[in-house]
């Protein structure tokens, strides 16, 4: 059986980064539909072969980042407390979502993800398949807790959680700091707070 090594891997992660921060830098100069898997390539100075060796394409480095938080986020959530309210692990699981707006770099990356994909069509579509994703595995992991509710009343929690997300992370229209998106959360999921039972 064959294995990747470490150092393989650190190295196929600092090329990918490589790639994803010029591709943002050429979607900031010339827009995302005008920006070329070519030019990419040329800019990071590499064959558009090997640019498809780690990447699958320009839509997956805009909705890698989102796949990466959805990950974190799932991993946040087990790490709850098992008799923890689930509206309160949800709040605590979107961390890695409000931490994408800790410096000026994340804040101008997030306004520029967020625009693309509500800028796309298909772009939103494949988002929103990601993050379907993202919730049907927080479901199973809260559905698992010893004392959690009926499966239907924990996919209902879960939807309304990831629809005062999304509603908070939607105003791309402004540069907003990780404490300023934090308080927008609290003040969506907070009013949504007297209609979610406890679990």
């Amino acid at each position: 059986m064959t294995t990747t090594s470490p150092l393989r891997d650190v190295a196929r992660r600092a090329v990918h980064a490589e790639i994803a921060s010029t591709a943002e830098r050429l979607f900031r100069e010339h827009g995302f539909d005008a920006t070329t898997v070519d030019q990419i390539a040329a800019a990071v100075g590499m064959s558009q072969r090997t640019f498809f060796r780690h990447v699958g394409g320009k839509d997956d480095l805009v909705l890698s980042t989102f796949v990466e938080q959805g990950q974190a986020m799932v991993e946040a959530v087990a790490a709850r407390p098992d008799d923890e309210d689930l509206w309160v692990s949800l709040r605590h699981g979107f961390a890695p979502a409000i931490a994408f707006h800790n410096d000026a770099a994340g804040q101008e990356r997030a306004m520029l993800m967020w625009s693309i994909v509500e800028s796309s069509p298909t772009l939103r579509a494949a988002y929103l398949e990601r993050m379907e994703t993202v919730q049907r595995q927080l479901i199973e992991c809260l559905a698992s807790r010893s004392d959690a509710p009926e499966r239907p009343v924990v996919c209902a929690v879960v939807g309304a959680a990831f629809a005062a997300l999304n509603a908070t992370q939607g105003q791309c229209d402004h540069l907003r700091t990780s404490s300023q998106v934090a308080t927008e959360l609290d003040a969506v999921m907070g009013a949504l707070t007297p209609r979610i039972s406890r679990a």
